[in-house]
């Protein structure tokens, strides 16, 4: 299981491939559900890309951004710095130890679930923390079903390796499809409604950009 003292420290040009995402290239479902006024709480923020569009366009609803590595809070805060955008904060913390009480209108975690081991307390958290007839959206990848066209052996065996790493550390490869959404949805429906974007499926190529963001991965992996 991956706590706070054996998760791995993000490499330093993690930020700078995340910001590359919009709401419009990384997440269009929730730029659809966004209207101004809500209130939204954005689980595993990462460097704050959609976290601050999301604060932008809900004007004067309030936003949290919450993530649990402090270098990513760091570039988020560099991004956004305090008082830039009156409606938004940054915070660090693990959304599995709560704290969170009928707060807010929409809670967001977007490619977040995938590295949390119990998923169960997780999204039970994140109901807590939804308004009675909120909204809970979660989008992640199936690592258990990624495909590549034409990927080189070398790519193969790397992700092959990538899978068992995370196996090791109590991670989900088919996750979200293997969490217990569906299980429990019914328990948490008096507090919010539960939303995952129906799932893609696409062989990706392997372009030029692979190599770097391989190189990511392995850099993650290696750090543990």
């Amino acid at each position: 299981m991956l706590t706070r003292p054996d998760r791995s420290p993000a490499p330093g040009d993690a930020p700078g491939i995340l910001t590359a995402r919009t709401l419009a290239n990384g997440h269009p479902d929730l730029l659809a559900l966004l209207r101004p006024g809500l209130d939204v709480l954005d689980v595993g923020c990462g460097p704050g890309a959609l976290t601050i569009e999301t604060a932008r366009r809900v004007l004067p609803g309030r936003v949290v951004g919450l993530d649990i590595n402090r270098e990513m809070l760091a570039a988020a805060r560099q991004a956004s710095p305090p008082g830039a955008l009156p409606n938004l904060a940054f915070r660090e913390g693990d959304i599995r130890e709560g704290g969170w009480d009928t707060e807010f209108d929409l809670v967001s975690a977007t490619r977040v679930l995938q590295w949390i081991p119990d998923l169960e307390r997780a999204l039970a958290v994140m109901a807590a923390a939804t308004r009675r007839g909120g909204l809970v959206v979660v989008r992640d990848y199936d690592h258990a079903r990624a495909r590549w066209l034409s990927p080189p052996a070398a790519w193969t065996r790397f992700h092959l390796a990538f899978l068992d790493w995370r196996a090791q550390g109590g991670l989900d490869n088919a996750s979200p499809g293997g969490c217990p959404f569906s299980s429990r949805r019914r328990a948490w429906s008096s507090f919010a409604r539960f939303r995952a974007p129906s799932p893609s499926e696409r062989a990706s190529p392997i372009s030029s950009a692979w190599p770097a963001r391989g190189g990511w991965w392995r850099r993650a992996a290696g750090a543990r």
